[in-house]
């Protein structure tokens, strides 16, 4: 019966343990052993706060005028679509904002080394700090490196380039080589051909989605920023240094 073979397994109170239970005890010692001497995770410095917000701030903003943008030209596409397409050539090189974004995005590595090196260390177990802080970290990380790199940023970058391609025929007039470094054409006095009107309008409609998107990761980092800073580097249960 099940009783009788429970009672052939269970050991003799004299007899050594099986091999298989002795070797789970010693894994689940040793890695009790390691969280316990882990260090902590140390805090977020006031400094270091103001920092991300600026990241966050900036890319939030910028994604927030480009979905304004959007919604406002598709609210009235005959009448506001070159608008749209001139706004995309004006953000490829503004005078002030691109020389920021430029700045900002040669710091992006280091942000990148950071987050990565903060992740591993909850994943590995090298460092020890409450759960909430655990989670904030890799959830960061995985937001930067995993969706806005790589299918955030493309994503909206093609579409823009896309609507740009497709009214670039349904323009008349304006000025080309604009920009400080004449790599990009302008044009203040575009105007839309009814014929070319509905490749263009197709166009415009693939961009919402995109900055949507980019709108929601900014503020989920920016989030995460506030969230790290809040929870600190300490344990649930040890005292936060100051």
């Amino acid at each position: 019966s099940f009783c009788g073979l429970t009672r052939v397994w269970q050991p003799h109170p004299r007899s050594p343990p099986p091999p298989w239970l002795g070797h789970r005890s010693r894994a689940e010692t040793w890695l009790a052993g390691c969280m316990a001497q882990a260090p902590p995770k140390p805090g977020i410095a006031p400094v270091e706060l103001a920092i991300s917000c600026v990241f966050s701030v900036f890319f939030t903003t910028n994604a927030l005028l480009d979905l304004s943008a959007d919604l406002w030209a598709l609210d009235a596409p005959r009448a506001r679509l070159a608008f749209l397409r001139d706004w995309y050539v004006f953000r490829q090189w503004s005078p002030i904002v691109s020389p920021i974004f430029l700045a900002l995005t040669l710091l992006l590595p280091f942000a990148v080394f950071t987050l990565c090196k903060g992740a591993l260390e909850s994943i590995c177990g090298w460092r020890s700090a409450s759960r909430l802080r655990h989670t904030v970290d890799i959830l960061e990380a995985v937001i930067l490196v995993g969706v806005i790199l790589p299918i955030g940023i493309p994503a909206a970058v093609s579409a823009q380039e896309a609507l740009i391609a497709a009214c670039k025929g349904s323009v008349t007039g304006g000025v080309s080589g604009g920009g400080p470094l004449g790599f990009f054409s302008a044009d203040t006095t575009a105007t839309l051909r009814p014929g070319d009107m509905s490749a263009c309008k197709a166009s415009a409609a693939e961009l919402p989605s995109p900055h949507l998107l980019m709108v929601a990761l900014n503020l989920l980092m920016w989030a995460c920023d506030v969230l790290r800073y809040s929870c600190g580097g300490a344990p649930a249960g040890e005292e936060k240094r100051d």
